[in-house]
């Protein structure tokens, strides 16, 4: 199973995923820049995400629009999504929350190691 990271950002992208293979993640991590590139990715690997970390603010495709459209799809409604963002506000928490009913957490950059292992262990191998 895989894990897909979705951030426009490549530096958080990449800290990110350092920070899975530290906790001793073992799932292959996959990485999309914004949230058309991160469709592409889901329809090659269909059925073999097992957790999605997506960021708020995207070009192309925010997170709140990629997950309103994961939701909508039997497919990719079932994928557990995580939402790692810099913004605190509630109305964007709301928004992703409305967007996405099932989602797993909302967390706020920076974020400390221990809150990504306790939202993502049961999703993940290690």
């Amino acid at each position: 199973m895989k894990i897909l990271i979705v951030d426009d950002s490549l530096l958080d992208r990449k800290l990110l995923s350092k920070t899975l293979i530290n906790l001793g993640v073992k799932n292959e991590i996959l990485q999309a820049e914004h949230g058309e590139a991160a469709m592409r990715i889901i329809a090659e690997h269909m059925g073999q995400i097992s957790l999605m970390f997506v960021d708020y603010q995207m070009p192309n495709m925010s997170g709140v629009e990629l997950m309103a459209a994961l939701v909508k799809v039997p497919e990719t409604a079932h994928i557990p999504m995580i939402m790692i963002t810099a913004s605190a506000a509630e109305e964007s928490k709301q928004a992703a929350y409305a967007a996405n009913p099932n989602l797993k957490a909302y967390i706020i950059k920076p974020y400390k190691p221990d809150q990504i292992m306790a939202v993502m262990k049961p999703y993940v191998q290690f």
